[in-house]
């Protein structure tokens, strides 16, 4: 039986941790997009069908609130279901359980259907089996942020080179996190998590071009970054970070 809700049982092993021995933002965001991914597969409207048809599911935008990040050896589950479906866009939720069965954050994400050829929005009318999934279930933290970035000067720049690009040939959304979380000095994250994290993708970045990073901090512990090539921009995102309870102390080895 196809289900409208499909979820997914993880263990964060040893070496999946960051420095803080616990799940790094990166790797919770390939998760989702991981079962979203095998969601839509059980729906025969994947990667498989579409790849036929020189299409390809693309993230747009992702939003991410946890009270916490799983630990070394943790279990955690993903459940996932589609909120709402159009011809341009598909929203889909997610609720993360650890192991005891507490639910510790949720996620939105909204998703278009790329035309691998004309490297544009393809209209997703044709995609009817996503009409049934869509389920009236709550996903209760804010939507996306209208973010603005003013700030002109440039924090850093990096060259896209081959081991950031992904199966469609453009950045993948994992390196763009991980380039934003490295704005940060490690010892940031001893003593702040992330709490909240938005980021929207406007256009590709591609092999051979170079990527700014602009920011602007609303607060101490709320940031807006942009990605750019040249004028354009690539995506933004939004950060907000909760001051630990208790600040990581881990001695360096070696």
């Amino acid at each position: 039986m196809k289900e409208k809700i499909f979820s997914k049982t993880f263990c964060l092993s040893p070496g999946e941790s960051n420095g803080q021995q616990e799940m790094p933002l990166s790797l919770l965001a390939g998760r989702i997009i991981e079962v979203a991914t095998l969601h839509a597969e059980s729906w025969n409207v994947g990667y498989t069908e579409l790849i036929k048809h020189h299409l390809a599911w693309v993230l747009s935008r992702l939003t991410i609130e946890v009270k916490r990040f799983p630990a070394i050896n943790e279990n955690y589950t993903l459940l996932t279901w589609i909120e709402s479906y159009n011809k341009h866009f598909s929203a889909r939720n997610f609720e993360l359980i650890d192991g005891e069965g507490h639910t510790f954050g949720f996620a939105r994400t909204i998703w278009v259907v790329l035309d691998l050829s004309t490297r544009r929005s393809s209209d997703m009318s044709r995609l009817e089996n996503l009409g049934m999934l869509v389920l009236d279930r709550p996903c209760p933290i804010e939507p996306f942020s209208h973010i603005k970035v003013e700030a002109e000067q440039k924090m850093l720049s990096y060259p896209v080179r081959y081991s950031d690009i992904d199966l469609n040939r453009h950045v993948n959304s994992m390196r763009y996190i991980e380039h934003i979380l490295d704005l940060y000095p490690f010892s940031w994250y001893d003593r702040y998590r992330v709490s909240r994290f938005e980021i929207a993708f406007a256009h590709e970045a591609r092999p051979g071009i170079d990527i700014d990073v602009y920011a602007r901090q609303t607060t101490a512990t709320d940031h807006c970054i942009e990605l750019r090539h040249e004028a354009s921009c690539l995506c933004k995102s939004r950060l907000c970070f909760e001051q630990r309870n208790e600040p990581v102390f881990l001695p360096f080895m070696g």
